[in-house]
């Protein structure tokens, strides 16, 4: 997959959190983001999308495919899983999200009659609605506010169209957005940060990119909300720090120094939805009665 296609997801999902994983349909309540680092039993190293942990005591393993799923892939989220389960002692359900335009015949891989992985399988384009989308624009003729489902849904749909239309989605999605911020429609602006990495990925010409850049960025330079998002730690260590043990208080730890990371991007309030610790918490900067 593209980079910047799986960091969208990847950073859509960490902004989005929960709604995220209802816009799928998924019966669970996340608690926070699990390390997606696996170690396997020959001593390499394996990276999953991103896994949350949840309230009902599974993780959620999301992969994000934008290319036809073969069983190739179904093999290695098979390994993913295994992994996963041997490290956490958890239950792991795999979430695969397919933006590629052509549906797979593939939907289970068995390895033996005990090692079988059958996923949740979503593709994109079954999530794409005009009737929402025209509804949405209506709502900005009539300058009436915005949800964050409905943001969301702006922000995920250049990617529910055919690979060939992502262009004109994005420049559409873009104008509508630059429309929004005029109005103050909708007032939470670090929830457009994905489609920069979606920009990144489409528009190959320097000055449209960074003409629909600064449409999301405004006044902030868009190297620098860029830097933060891509460089800020909260994808590739995660809760790095202290789970390496196990001990409980080293995973607790490190869980909540990637929520303080996160509250310095994107702030407190949405660090401590996303992560689960107190907004005084991590307003002060350390764990409290625990």
């Amino acid at each position: 997959m593209h980079q910047n296609i799986d960091k969208f997801f990847k950073v859509s999902a960490i902004l989005f959190g929960q709604l995220f994983v209802d816009f799928f349909g998924l019966n669970y309540h996340i608690i926070r983001l699990y390390r997606n680092e696996l170690n396997t039993f020959d001593g390499i190293s394996l990276f999953s999308d991103l896994v949350f942990e949840t309230r009902e005591g599974i993780l959620l393993n999301f992969e994000f495919q934008d290319i036809k799923l073969e069983n190739k892939h179904l093999k290695k989220y098979m390994d993913y899983k295994i992994c996963l389960q041997c490290q956490s002692g958890k239950p792991v359900v795999t979430v695969i999200i397919c933006t590629y335009h052509i549906k797979s015949d593939v939907y289970i891989f068995k390895e033996t009659e005990t090692s079988i992985l059958k996923p949740i399988i979503h593709y994109l384009l079954d999530s794409y609605d005009e009737v929402k989308y025209l509804t949405i624009k209506n709502k900005l003729i009539n300058n009436l506010k915005l949800s964050h489902q409905e943001i969301q849904f702006l922000i995920l749909s250049p990617f529910m169209v055919h690979k060939n239309l992502r262009l004109l989605k994005i420049r559409d999605v873009c104008g509508l957005i630059k429309e929004i911020r005029e109005k103050r429609l909708f007032d939470s602006d670090e929830m457009y940060l994905p489609l920069i990495l979606a920009i990144n990925q489409y528009v190959s010409d320097e000055d449209e990119r960074n003409k629909l850049i600064k449409v999301i960025t405004m006044d902030m330079p868009a190297d620098e909300i860029y830097e933060k998002v891509m460089s800020s730690g909260i994808l590739e260590q995660g809760i790095e720090q202290g789970i390496e043990q196990g001990i409980e208080l080293g995973v607790e730890r490190g869980e909540f120094d990637m929520a303080l990371k996160f509250s310095q991007i994107f702030g407190v309030e949405e660090a401590s939805k996303i992560s689960g610790f107190s907004i005084e918490e991590l307003e002060r900067g350390k764990l409290i009665n625990r």
